[in-house]
């Protein structure tokens, strides 16, 4: 018995404190994401522009940081450096013992093709091995002095005054390039030496000799031996450029690098950039990293926390439903996650991410003024360390609001490409307007622009999106309801055939209710997908409600009154039993769950105790097992439904008789509690009866009764066609 009631509590302690809990620790828990998240490059913020004023507090050096060095200044010393490196090259020998062996091995398939080329009294046999044995020992000689590749023209500028380092086995040493044979001068030498040594033998007017030794040359003969050796170039390279400093001096600490109002110029960048660099290149927990952490998570947590107190105070109905908070801070730590990433690798890559995509994913799901406030502290947030935080916020705060009228009623696709393009326009007329005021002339980045483009096509997502967030959290978008509302789905066919009375007063509950809701600021689209879905149920027994009972015959007849009330109240059981089988959202299951509340089914409450008044009743066989509404769509659509279905058992239609029945109805609504779960004031309530009694009265009206035609005048009437519609 002790330990069902300690169960007890335990339970109750569970109940009560498992929201609030979850609550705070899912903030904690987000915001400590976010600062994880946040790059290295975060802790210099500073925006600045040249020859423009330093609009923060003064600047002063918290330690020792070295100047960087212009890039100009640096390339000028690089250029210094190189002005006498000397490239290296390989020479290759190893063919060299068998070059001569090779070459005549070569020139013994052309042997054949000499004849015509040779005088007729001299044979090819004869004078064939003197001249292949010449050119092996001229082509010997031209490759040990070294043929230069010289395919490469941009290696070969590299050659400072004609020298060069050339690799020969272990021994590098400089050489001359004209002491080397480029592949043309080398063909060049070898066949001038051989024509030269045959002409001792075959006398100097031997001109054939020249014919002979260019047929016999061939380029595969003198391949160069002595290419680039890029791999040996490039590690000299930097070794030269590595005594090549980036820095001239240094800052001392302590030292004010800029007062506020100053202008900024060259030098002033100079020192902000170094200070900039040198923050950004220290270690990640060394020296104050510790406090930085500490101040960035108070920063960003206190960000949070009017965010939470927003939530508690002003969107109560939003904050009472985890999957709000767990949608929000999904949404918004996945975003500052994607942008402190991109950050890291880009300046100003960041402006690539469609921030829009959270406040159109929350004006979907719940109202403007929420999705525009959690924008704006997701934007601040971002903007800690977002290139040109300034820019940052003027672009993506208002870009916000742009979503959310573009998105304002959400039920067609092309609204989608719409606001695209609507925030595509937004972004570069105010990035334009931004760099004519900071600069004073029309300029603009192409890379960033086309980064807002890009920014403004991934939005296109946001339509998929819609429906992975529907299922993951539960929601229910404008878009599902107009499909639920088509009237042309299966279940409402069903409903149209099986129970056509009830469906004809679903469709009166609907635009009743519909306007209910516009008036009190309700989804106006739920109220009406539900009202066609709340009697459902129906559709199992239809003849047993009497807006079906067309023939005139009453089931009830054969029945106790307990169990013509099981019957009714059954439909509440069947239509979420055929809800539940065609899936429908959990937002209509609940107002066909609490569409009767926990209201009793008077009729047959009151044939009973007629029936039987000396006995007690049990009264739950006469009341709905529901529960009382607890949203603002609940409670209008329970009020349209009893009003409507009343409206059709009274005969009396007068405009008192219809406002008597109006109050009557809802008064006993409220008298019983069915409201004190709903948000709904006394003057909604009271603004809900005036629309009813308006509508009722439109729907009940007098007609006008058309005169008889006088006798003659029949034929011409019989004449025109008259569709008159009252």
């Amino acid at each position: 018995m002790q330990g069902n009631k300690k169960n007890t509590r335990l339970r109750r302690f569970w109940r009560a404190y498992y929201k609030p809990t979850y609550r705070i620790v899912a903030f904690l828990l987000a915001t400590l994401l976010m600062v994880l998240c946040f790059p290295s490059a975060g802790r210099f913020n500073y925006d600045y522009e040249l020859m423009r004023p330093w609009r923060h507090e003064n600047l002063i050096a918290p330690y020792d940081v070295p100047i960087l060095k212009t890039e100009e200044e640096i390339r000028a010393e690089k250029d210094s450096l190189m002005k006498g490196f000397l490239p290296y090259y390989q020479i290759d020998t190893t063919e060299l013992a068998t070059v001569r062996q090779t070459t005549i091995a070569k020139l013994k398939p052309i042997k054949k093709k000499l004849v015509s080329y040779v005088p007729h009294d001299i044979s090819v046999d004869s004078i064939f091995p003197l001249l292949s044995s010449t050119i092996a020992d001229e082509v010997y000689g031209a490759l040990r002095r070294g043929v230069i590749d010289v395919s490469d023209k941009d290696n070969m500028g590299n050659i400072s005054e004609g020298w060069l380092m050339l690799i020969n086995g272990n021994v590098v040493e400089q050489r001359r390039f004209v002491t080397l044979l480029t592949p043309r001068e080398a063909y060049e030498e070898v066949a001038n030496k051989t024509v030269s040594r045959l002409r001792d033998v075959y006398g100097p007017d031997s001109r054939w000799l020249r014919k002979l030794v260019e047929k016999v040359l061939d380029s595969e003969l003198l391949i160069p031996n002595i290419h680039y050796d890029d791999i040996r170039t490039s590690i000299a390279e930097e070794e030269r450029l590595e005594n090549v400093s980036r820095y001239s001096g240094k800052i001392q600490r302590g030292e004010m690098i800029v007062n506020k109002g100053d202008i900024v110029n060259e030098e002033t960048v100079r020192h902000l950039e170094s200070l900039k660099h040198y923050s950004e290149s220290r270690g990640s927990w060394g020296d104050r990293e510790g406090l930085l952490f500490v101040g960035l998570f108070f920063m960003i947590g206190s960000l949070m926390l009017t965010l939470y107190l927003f939530m508690y105070y002003f969107r109560k109905d939003y904050f009472r439903k985890l999957h709000y908070t767990n949608l929000v801070l999904l949404l918004m730590c996945f975003l500052v996650c994607v942008t402190g990433l991109l950050s890291e690798r880009g300046a100003n890559i960041s402006y690539i991410v469609p921030y829009a995509v959270l406040p159109i994913m929350l004006r979907i799901f719940a109202d403007s003024r929420f999705a525009m406030y959690v924008n704006t502290i997701t934007i601040l947030i971002i903007s800690l360390f977002a290139y040109n935080s300034q820019l940052f916020i003027i672009l993506h705060i208002p870009a916000g609001l742009v979503a959310c009228v573009a998105l304002f009623h959400l039920n067609k696709r092309i609204q989608i490409f719409r606001a695209t393009l609507y925030l595509f326009v937004y972004y570069i007329v105010i990035y334009i307007s931004y760099q004519l005021w900071q600069k004073g002339v029309f300029t603009y980045d192409a890379w960033e622009v086309s980064q807002f483009a890009i920014s403004s096509v991934l939005l296109l997502l946001a339509y998929p999106l819609i429906y992975v967030v529907e299922k993951t959290f539960g929601f229910i978008s404008d878009v599902t309801l107009l499909e639920l509302a088509d009237v042309n789905n299966k279940l409402l066919r069903d409903l149209s055939e099986k129970a056509p009375g009830t469906f004809q007063h679903s469709l009166q509950v609907a635009n009743l209710g519909q306007e209910v809701a516009y008036k009190l600021g309700g989804n106006a689209m739920l109220v009406r997908a539900g009202a066609l879905y709340h009697d459902v149920g129906k559709v199992i027994n239809p003849m047993f409600f009497t807006e079906n009972q067309i023939s005139g015959v009453n089931p009830h007849e054969g029945l106790t009154s307990e169990q013509s009330s099981q019957v009714i109240i059954n439909h509440v059981r069947e239509g979420l039993r055929l809800a539940r089988k065609h899936n429908l959202p959990q937002q209509i299951q609940d107002i066909i769950e609490s569409h009767h509340g926990t209201s009793m089914v008077r009729y047959f409450y009151i044939s009973w105790c007629n029936e039987h008044p000396t006995e007690d009743p049990d009264l739950s066989l006469f009341t709905y097992q529901g529960f009382p509404p607890k949203t603002k769509e609940q409670a209008i659509i329970m009020m349209a439904d009893a009003v409507e279905a009343s409206s059709k058992s009274i005969t009396d239609h007068s405009d008192d008789a219809i406002d008597n029945l109006v109050e009557k109805i809802i008064d006993g609504q409220m008298s019983a509690g069915q409201f004190n779960q709903a948000p709904l004031t006394f003057a909604d309530i009271e603004e809900a009866k005036k629309i009813f009694k308006l509508k009722l009265r439109g729907i009940y009206h007098a007609r006008i009764q058309y005169p008889e035609m006088r006798v003659g005048q029949q034929d011409v009437a019989d004449q025109e066609t008259t569709n008159e519609t009252n």
